[in-house]
Formats: C-alpha cells, structure tokens, sequence
C-alpha cells in the first residue's frame, strides 16, 4: 500500500508564484501609466521613443518565455 505524501514546500512555492503573478500584475498597471505619460509627453526625443519600445518588445518576450516554459 502506498500513501500520498504531501509536501508542505510545493504550497508554498505555489501560493508564492500566485503573489508574484500579482506583483507583476501591479507592475505593469504603473508601468502603463507611465509609458503613457511619457508616449503623451511632447518634449521627449525620438530616441527615447525608440527606446522606451525596445524595452517593451524586450519585456513581451521575457513574457513569452516564461508562459512558453
């Protein structure tokens, strides 16, 4: 007869993937506004537009390894 042994680290470490998620989740809503404010911003330079993407487009991948695994 087998027993099931559970183990008390794999819900923790899940209850902390949840927590993160929605640090992240956080992160992002300011992150937003604060793109957007500088999007809007009419003094700023092309090359900090062009930055400001490249970040972006680097974030979206970093996402996209994460939910590829």
């Amino acid at each position: 007869m087998t027993h099931k042994i559970e183990r008390k680290i794999a819900k923790t470490l899940r209850s902390e993937i949840i927590q993160r998620l929605e640090k992240v989740k956080e992160e992002i809503k300011d992150m937003d506004s604060y793109v957007r404010q500088d999007v809007n911003n009419s003094n700023l330079k092309d090359e900090d537009i062009f930055r400001i993407n490249e970040k972006i487009k680097d974030l979206e991948k970093q996402i996209l390894k994460v939910i590829e695994g």
